[in-house]
């Protein structure tokens, strides 16, 4: 079992970087799900002086109401829903340096990439009487559950696009069917 697990891992991880750099490196198709600023050297300044720290930012913001009284909390609470309601509603990660270093974000994708095949081939390895046909689709079920367990809500309660939400959602397929095709050969469950 430890041997299928590391050849799993190894050979599925490679094969869901290799995809993810072609996926956002060269096809494009999450960058064409995107849109900019008009302006975006204003905008830039004014998140530049507005965000004082790097994280993720939420506008309109909800302050917390600990330690309010029940009539203060319910106004602030209003204030808030009416402001939701207005709009605009801003998800924002911001990174006040930049972006520090591809090499670096290579190799922590990379480790995200070895870490999810590790997880992806255990389950695997719980399954029984798969054909690798059948084995081929659970991962590519496994992948797109875990984009609907994050990019659906991200799309019904922050406004990220539909076509965004479709490409993550395809881009999740995609990945873990190809890494799939790799791991169910590698990777046989047990079969006692």
């Amino acid at each position: 079992m430890t041997r299928a697990l590391t050849l799993g891992t190894l050979v599925g991880g490679l094969v869901a970087l290799v995809w993810s750099t072609i996926s956002w490196g060269m096809l494009g198709w999450h960058e064409k799900t995107m849109l900019g600023f008009q302006n975006d050297s204003e905008v830039s300044a004014v998140i530049a002086s507005h965000a004082p720290q790097d994280g993720t930012y939420l506008l309109p913001y909800m302050p917390s109401t600990q330690g309010m009284t029940p009539e203060q909390k319910k106004s602030a609470q209003a204030t808030a829903a009416a402001k939701f309601q207005q709009g605009p509603i801003v998800v924002a990660a911001v990174r006040r340096g930049g972006f520090p270093s591809i090499g670096r974000a290579m190799v922590i994708q990379a480790l995200n990439m070895f870490v999810a095949a590790f997880l992806l081939t255990w389950l695997y390895m719980q399954t029984r009487g798969l054909s690798y046909a059948r084995s081929v689709v659970f991962f590519a079920v496994v992948g797109v559950a875990a984009s609907v367990i994050i990019d659906l809500p991200n799309w019904n309660w922050w406004g990220f696009s539909g076509a965004y939400t479709a490409a993550s959602l395809a881009d999740a397929a995609l990945t873990w069917l190809l890494a799939g095709l790799a791991i169910a050969k590698v990777a046989k469950p047990a079969t006692n």
